[in-house]
């Protein structure tokens, strides 16, 4: 079953439900060869001051849409699942406030595993104890969820990509104007991507610059990065420069052009 979610940052820092646990660290990256095992831990807290949580542990998938937004699947959805190899210890418990539970795991990577990354999310899924999904609606159960995102590459991988194409977003409730970059990863590796933007006119002269904030990229996708601009940009036909860095000496270019109506 797919389902969509809101964006739970694959992607960046300490994740910390408002009801709900913390988890740290956010994501761990694992170097592996095909055949061997490793181990990892997660530490579960609950900053809350008052009432115990039932937490529960729930494996998913997740891709990349194509507006860059997560697609959160079932274990096992796609061939670079990582979800099939793993296994998580204890997948329930009781965390009082102000406490702390460690999560570890092991990740077994099958001996005829191809090389590239794979990866799944452990997510945390709590509600306070003694609540319950009540039968004729006797009662509701509120959960909250946060994850830990896990990488493990295997052998050696391909990093690189290409820039496909820009459009410009008007400004919004969602958020400021932007233009969007269409980034397709064509490697076997995990990307993560940062860059600037440059807006010109079609004389060449420079009218807006954009940062693109860091965002992971994951092999084989091809979706958006955002590109937040500080004001609108007039109606007009416009000439778009990009460099992205993933981490790599070489750098990543394109350019396009977009029309404001």
């Amino acid at each position: 079953m797919r389902k969509t979610l809101p964006l739970l940052a694959l992607l960046l820092t300490a994740a910390q439900a408002q009801t709900g646990v913390g988890v740290s660290p956010p994501r761990a990256l694992y170097p592996a060869a095909p055949g061997t095992s490793l181990t990892g831990s997660i530490l579960v807290d609950h900053p809350g001051r008052s009432g115990t949580l039932q937490v529960e542990v729930v494996l998913q998938d997740v891709l990349l849409q194509a507006d860059g937004k997560p697609l959160y699947l079932d274990p096992g959805s796609h061939p670079r699942s990582l979800t099939r190899w793993l296994a998580v210890s204890p997948l329930a418990f009781l965390l009082q406030p102000q406490a702390a539970q460690e999560v570890r795991y092991t990740v077994q990577v099958p001996p005829d595993a191809q090389p590239g990354t794979y990866w799944g999310i452990v997510f945390f899924e709590s509600a306070p104890a003694g609540s319950r999904q009540g039968a004729e609606g006797l009662g509701i159960r509120v959960k909250t969820r946060v994850g830990h995102v896990v990488y493990v590459e295997v052998g050696q991988v391909s990093r690189s990509g290409r820039i496909q194409g820009f459009r410009y977003l008007p400004p919004s409730r969602e958020g400021p104007a932007q233009v969007r970059l269409s980034f397709q990863n064509t490697g076997t590796g995990l990307l993560r991507l940062k860059g600037r933007v440059e807006v010109r006119d079609l004389q060449g002269r420079p009218v807006a610059q954009a940062e693109v904030p860091e965002t992971a990229s994951l092999p084989g996708a091809t979706h958006e990065l955002p590109a937040p601009l500080d004001k609108p940009l007039p109606p007009g036909r416009y000439l778009v420069l990009a460099v992205l860095d993933y981490g790599s000496p070489s750098l990543i270019a394109g350019e396009g052009r977009i029309e404001v109506k």
